[in-house]
Protein backbone atom coordinates (compact mmCIF):
# COMPACT_ATOMS: atom_id res chain seq x y z
CA UNK A 1 0.00 0.00 0.00
CA UNK A 2 1.67 3.52 -0.91
CA UNK A 3 2.19 6.08 1.45
CA UNK A 4 -0.91 8.06 0.37
CA UNK A 5 -3.41 5.66 0.43
CA UNK A 6 -2.16 4.87 4.00
CA UNK A 7 -2.87 7.95 5.22
CA UNK A 8 -6.25 8.37 3.84
CA UNK A 9 -7.09 4.71 5.22
CA UNK A 10 -5.99 6.79 8.56
CA UNK A 11 -8.03 10.01 8.29
CA UNK A 12 -11.40 7.35 7.10
CA UNK A 13 -10.77 5.65 10.41
CA UNK A 14 -10.02 8.77 12.32
CA UNK A 15 -13.58 10.08 10.91
CA UNK A 16 -14.93 6.95 12.29
CA UNK A 17 -13.36 7.69 15.96
CA UNK A 18 -15.00 10.88 15.70
CA UNK A 19 -18.54 9.55 14.81
CA UNK A 20 -18.14 6.64 17.65
CA UNK A 21 -16.92 9.17 20.15
CA UNK A 22 -20.09 11.76 19.80
CA UNK A 23 -22.71 10.35 21.48
CA UNK A 24 -20.62 9.70 24.49
CA UNK A 25 -19.48 13.39 24.31
CA UNK A 26 -22.57 14.92 23.57
CA UNK A 27 -23.92 12.29 26.76
CA UNK A 28 -21.57 13.93 28.74
CA UNK A 29 -22.32 17.50 27.87
CA UNK A 30 -25.69 17.08 28.04
CA UNK A 31 -24.83 15.60 32.20
CA UNK A 32 -23.04 18.28 32.98
CA UNK A 33 -26.14 20.35 31.91
CA UNK A 34 -28.34 18.55 33.82
CA UNK A 35 -25.97 18.64 36.74
CA UNK A 36 -26.14 22.65 36.84
CA UNK A 37 -29.99 22.34 36.04
CA UNK A 38 -29.94 20.64 39.80
CA UNK A 39 -27.81 22.65 41.33
CA UNK A 40 -28.86 25.94 40.58
CA UNK A 41 -32.29 24.71 41.87
CA UNK A 42 -30.52 23.29 45.21
CA UNK A 43 -29.24 26.88 45.78
CA UNK A 44 -32.75 28.47 44.84
CA UNK A 45 -34.13 26.13 47.51
CA UNK A 46 -31.26 26.64 50.43
CA UNK A 47 -32.02 30.45 49.88
CA UNK A 48 -35.81 30.61 50.05
CA UNK A 49 -37.55 31.58 52.95
CA UNK A 50 -39.34 28.49 55.09
CA UNK A 51 -42.73 30.36 54.94
CA UNK A 52 -41.79 30.69 50.88
CA UNK A 53 -41.14 26.94 51.42
CA UNK A 54 -44.13 26.11 53.18
CA UNK A 55 -46.38 28.52 50.85
CA UNK A 56 -45.45 26.44 47.90
CA UNK A 57 -46.08 23.17 49.04
CA UNK A 58 -49.71 24.14 50.13
CA UNK A 59 -50.18 25.46 46.64
CA UNK A 60 -48.82 22.24 44.71
CA UNK A 61 -51.37 20.11 47.33
CA UNK A 62 -54.09 22.61 46.26
CA UNK A 63 -53.01 21.76 42.36
CA UNK A 64 -53.32 17.94 43.27
CA UNK A 65 -56.93 18.24 44.60
CA UNK A 66 -58.30 20.20 41.21
CA UNK A 67 -56.15 17.53 38.72
CA UNK A 68 -58.11 15.45 40.70
CA UNK A 69 -60.79 13.11 37.38
CA UNK A 70 -58.65 14.44 34.85
CA UNK A 71 -58.37 12.55 32.20
CA UNK A 72 -54.78 10.99 31.39
CA UNK A 73 -53.10 11.36 28.05
CA UNK A 74 -49.60 9.67 25.99
CA UNK A 75 -47.18 12.45 26.40
CA UNK A 76 -45.49 10.98 23.65
CA UNK A 77 -48.65 11.53 20.80
CA UNK A 78 -48.58 15.09 19.37
CA UNK A 79 -51.82 17.32 20.63
CA UNK A 80 -52.81 15.26 23.55
CA UNK A 81 -53.71 16.76 26.46
CA UNK A 82 -56.34 18.37 28.69
CA UNK A 83 -57.11 21.85 29.84
CA UNK A 84 -55.14 22.41 32.56
CA UNK A 85 -55.85 24.85 35.81
CA UNK A 86 -54.20 28.46 34.74
CA UNK A 87 -51.75 28.63 37.58
CA UNK A 88 -49.85 24.98 36.35
CA UNK A 89 -46.55 26.76 35.86
CA UNK A 90 -46.59 28.84 38.56
CA UNK A 91 -46.91 25.74 41.49
CA UNK A 92 -43.21 24.33 42.26
CA UNK A 93 -42.05 26.74 39.87
CA UNK A 94 -38.95 28.24 42.51
CA UNK A 95 -36.50 28.36 39.86
CA UNK A 96 -38.15 30.35 37.28
CA UNK A 97 -35.73 30.81 34.73
CA UNK A 98 -36.02 27.17 33.95
CA UNK A 99 -39.08 25.50 34.94
CA UNK A 100 -37.68 23.02 37.26
CA UNK A 101 -39.86 21.87 39.75
CA UNK A 102 -37.83 19.20 41.51
CA UNK A 103 -35.08 16.15 40.56
CA UNK A 104 -35.33 12.37 40.24
CA UNK A 105 -32.58 10.49 41.45
CA UNK A 106 -32.50 6.69 40.02
CA UNK A 107 -29.33 4.38 41.29
CA UNK A 108 -29.84 1.27 39.59
CA UNK A 109 -29.70 2.96 36.50
CA UNK A 110 -27.26 5.73 37.74
CA UNK A 111 -28.79 8.79 36.69
CA UNK A 112 -29.97 12.05 38.69
CA UNK A 113 -32.07 14.08 36.35
CA UNK A 114 -34.16 17.59 36.49
CA UNK A 115 -38.08 17.49 36.58
CA UNK A 116 -39.70 20.08 34.29
CA UNK A 117 -43.05 21.71 34.13
CA UNK A 118 -45.16 19.61 31.23
CA UNK A 119 -44.02 17.24 28.55
CA UNK A 120 -42.91 19.41 25.42
CA UNK A 121 -40.56 18.12 23.11
CA UNK A 122 -38.07 20.41 24.42
CA UNK A 123 -38.06 18.98 27.72
CA UNK A 124 -38.22 15.71 26.78
CA UNK A 125 -34.56 15.84 25.50
CA UNK A 126 -33.77 17.80 28.29
CA UNK A 127 -34.27 15.88 31.35
CA UNK A 128 -37.77 14.60 32.80
CA UNK A 129 -41.38 16.05 31.92
CA UNK A 130 -44.30 15.61 34.40
CA UNK A 131 -47.50 14.84 32.95
CA UNK A 132 -49.63 17.65 33.30
CA UNK A 133 -52.80 16.28 34.02
CA UNK A 134 -51.62 13.86 37.03
CA UNK A 135 -50.71 15.14 40.58
CA UNK A 136 -47.39 17.19 40.77
CA UNK A 137 -44.65 14.89 42.51
CA UNK A 138 -45.05 15.17 46.39
CA UNK A 139 -47.18 12.54 47.47
CA UNK A 140 -49.92 12.70 49.04
CA UNK A 141 -52.72 10.15 49.87
CA UNK A 142 -54.54 8.83 46.49
CA UNK A 143 -52.39 10.77 43.97
CA UNK A 144 -49.88 9.21 40.94
CA UNK A 145 -47.56 11.31 39.46
CA UNK A 146 -46.51 10.32 35.72
CA UNK A 147 -43.00 11.13 34.95
CA UNK A 148 -41.82 10.64 31.29
CA UNK A 149 -38.88 11.02 29.11
CA UNK A 150 -37.06 9.58 26.17
CA UNK A 151 -34.75 6.84 25.11
CA UNK A 152 -32.58 5.70 23.19
CA UNK A 153 -31.13 9.49 22.03
CA UNK A 154 -27.92 9.84 20.46
CA UNK A 155 -27.02 12.74 22.85
CA UNK A 156 -28.12 12.29 26.12
CA UNK A 157 -28.82 9.08 28.55
CA UNK A 158 -32.17 10.07 30.15
CA UNK A 159 -34.68 6.83 30.46
CA UNK A 160 -32.57 4.72 27.66
CA UNK A 161 -31.85 2.24 30.68
CA UNK A 162 -35.25 2.36 32.59
CA UNK A 163 -36.01 -1.47 31.50
CA UNK A 164 -32.87 -2.01 33.80
CA UNK A 165 -35.24 -1.72 36.98
CA UNK A 166 -36.52 -4.12 38.51
CA UNK A 167 -39.18 -4.45 41.65
CA UNK A 168 -38.04 -3.64 44.75
CA UNK A 169 -35.46 -0.43 43.39
CA UNK A 170 -35.78 2.68 45.15
CA UNK A 171 -35.96 5.95 43.07
CA UNK A 172 -35.71 9.38 44.97
CA UNK A 173 -38.15 13.07 44.76
CA UNK A 174 -36.37 15.92 45.67
CA UNK A 175 -38.66 18.31 46.09
CA UNK A 176 -38.19 21.72 47.77
CA UNK A 177 -37.21 20.31 51.30
CA UNK A 178 -38.69 17.25 51.10
CA UNK A 179 -37.13 13.91 49.60
CA UNK A 180 -39.64 11.41 48.91
CA UNK A 181 -38.54 7.59 48.25
CA UNK A 182 -40.73 5.38 46.42
CA UNK A 183 -39.85 1.43 46.00
CA UNK A 184 -40.82 0.17 42.35
CA UNK A 185 -43.74 -2.48 42.53
CA UNK A 186 -45.13 -2.61 38.87
CA UNK A 187 -43.15 -2.85 35.88
CA UNK A 188 -45.62 -2.96 32.85
CA UNK A 189 -45.87 -2.29 29.17
CA UNK A 190 -49.25 -1.23 27.58
CA UNK A 191 -50.38 0.61 24.02
CA UNK A 192 -49.88 4.16 24.03
CA UNK A 193 -53.76 4.88 24.16
CA UNK A 194 -54.21 2.37 27.31
CA UNK A 195 -54.04 5.05 30.03
CA UNK A 196 -55.70 2.81 32.55
CA UNK A 197 -52.95 2.17 34.78
CA UNK A 198 -52.00 5.48 34.88
CA UNK A 199 -54.81 6.50 37.27
CA UNK A 200 -54.64 7.44 41.05
CA UNK A 201 -56.15 5.09 43.08
CA UNK A 202 -57.41 5.53 46.61
CA UNK A 203 -55.23 5.90 49.62
CA UNK A 204 -51.88 5.04 47.54
CA UNK A 205 -49.09 7.29 46.68
CA UNK A 206 -47.63 6.39 43.11
CA UNK A 207 -45.28 8.11 41.13
CA UNK A 208 -44.90 6.19 37.50
CA UNK A 209 -41.56 6.56 35.06
CA UNK A 210 -42.94 6.33 32.01
CA UNK A 211 -40.86 6.06 28.07
CA UNK A 212 -41.10 4.41 25.20
CA UNK A 213 -40.47 0.66 24.36
CA UNK A 214 -39.09 -1.41 22.52
CA UNK A 215 -35.93 0.77 21.88
CA UNK A 216 -35.92 2.38 19.05
CA UNK A 217 -39.62 0.79 17.53
CA UNK A 218 -41.20 3.17 20.36
CA UNK A 219 -44.70 1.41 19.22
CA UNK A 220 -45.15 0.59 23.28
CA UNK A 221 -45.00 2.49 26.99
CA UNK A 222 -42.63 0.58 29.76
CA UNK A 223 -44.69 1.96 32.76
CA UNK A 224 -41.96 1.63 35.85
CA UNK A 225 -44.88 2.32 38.80
CA UNK A 226 -42.89 2.99 42.42
CA UNK A 227 -44.88 3.40 45.75
CA UNK A 228 -43.71 5.77 48.41
CA UNK A 229 -42.02 4.31 51.28
CA UNK A 230 -40.93 7.41 52.93
CA UNK A 231 -40.98 11.56 53.07
CA UNK A 232 -38.48 13.03 55.07
CA UNK A 233 -37.55 16.98 55.45
CA UNK A 234 -33.53 17.10 53.86
CA UNK A 235 -31.22 19.39 56.35
CA UNK A 236 -28.62 21.58 54.57
CA UNK A 237 -26.29 19.21 56.52
CA UNK A 238 -27.13 16.03 54.76
CA UNK A 239 -25.42 16.08 51.40
CA UNK A 240 -24.51 12.64 49.83
CA UNK A 241 -21.62 14.34 48.31
CA UNK A 242 -20.45 17.75 48.23
CA UNK A 243 -20.78 20.56 45.51
CA UNK A 244 -17.13 20.57 45.32
CA UNK A 245 -16.51 17.10 44.64
CA UNK A 246 -19.00 16.65 42.05
CA UNK A 247 -17.86 20.17 40.31
CA UNK A 248 -13.81 18.68 40.26
CA UNK A 249 -15.37 14.97 38.94
CA UNK A 250 -17.22 16.49 35.98
CA UNK A 251 -14.41 18.93 35.59
CA UNK A 252 -12.06 16.02 35.39
CA UNK A 253 -14.55 13.86 32.86
CA UNK A 254 -15.00 17.04 30.72
CA UNK A 255 -10.93 17.49 30.58
CA UNK A 256 -10.60 13.87 29.64
CA UNK A 257 -12.97 13.85 26.99
CA UNK A 258 -12.22 17.14 25.79
CA UNK A 259 -8.54 16.16 25.49
CA UNK A 260 -9.73 13.11 23.32
CA UNK A 261 -11.84 15.18 20.53
CA UNK A 262 -9.02 17.14 20.57
CA UNK A 263 -6.51 14.55 19.73
CA UNK A 264 -8.85 12.88 17.36
CA UNK A 265 -9.79 15.76 15.33
CA UNK A 266 -6.08 17.13 15.28
CA UNK A 267 -4.52 13.90 14.02
CA UNK A 268 -7.68 14.14 11.70
CA UNK A 269 -6.54 17.62 10.51
CA UNK A 270 -2.45 16.83 10.40
CA UNK A 271 -3.80 13.26 8.17
CA UNK A 272 -5.69 15.67 5.66
CA UNK A 273 -3.13 18.24 5.77
CA UNK A 274 -0.34 15.72 4.86
CA UNK A 275 -2.79 14.42 1.90
CA UNK A 276 -3.33 17.45 -0.18
CA UNK A 277 -0.02 18.33 0.48
CA UNK A 278 1.32 14.81 -1.23
CA UNK A 279 -1.75 15.39 -4.14
CA UNK A 280 -0.13 19.02 -5.03
CA UNK A 281 3.33 17.40 -4.97
CA UNK A 282 2.46 14.62 -7.00
CA UNK A 283 0.07 16.93 -9.38
CA UNK A 284 3.55 19.30 -10.05
CA UNK A 285 5.91 15.96 -10.25
CA UNK A 286 3.34 15.37 -13.49
CA UNK A 287 3.41 18.80 -14.42
CA UNK A 288 7.27 19.04 -14.80
CA UNK A 289 7.25 15.92 -16.59
CA UNK A 290 4.77 16.84 -18.98
CA UNK A 291 6.59 19.83 -19.39
CA UNK A 292 10.03 18.03 -20.04
CA UNK A 293 7.99 15.99 -22.01
CA UNK A 294 7.32 18.23 -24.08
CA UNK A 295 10.42 20.45 -24.40
CA UNK A 296 11.74 16.67 -25.80
CA UNK A 297 9.67 16.02 -28.46
CA UNK A 298 10.44 19.70 -29.88
CA UNK A 299 13.81 18.83 -29.74
CA UNK A 300 13.81 15.81 -31.56
CA UNK A 301 11.45 17.43 -34.19
CA UNK A 302 14.50 20.45 -34.75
Amino acid sequence: MSRSKKLIVTALFLIGACILLYPAVSNKLAERHQAEMISRYEQTVEELPKTDMKSEWEKAVKYNESVTGMSVEDPFILGSGSVLPGNYKDVLNVEEKEGVMGYIEIPAIDVMLPIYHGVSERVLRRGVGHMETTALPIGGKGTHSVLASHRALSTAKLFTDLDRMKEGDLFYIHVLDHLLTYEVDQISVIEPEDTDALRPIADKEYITLLTCTPYGVNSHRLLVRGEKICDEIVKESEEKESDTAKKERDITEMIAYGAAVFALVSLFVAAVAVCVRKMKKKRRTRGRKKKAGKRSLKRRKR
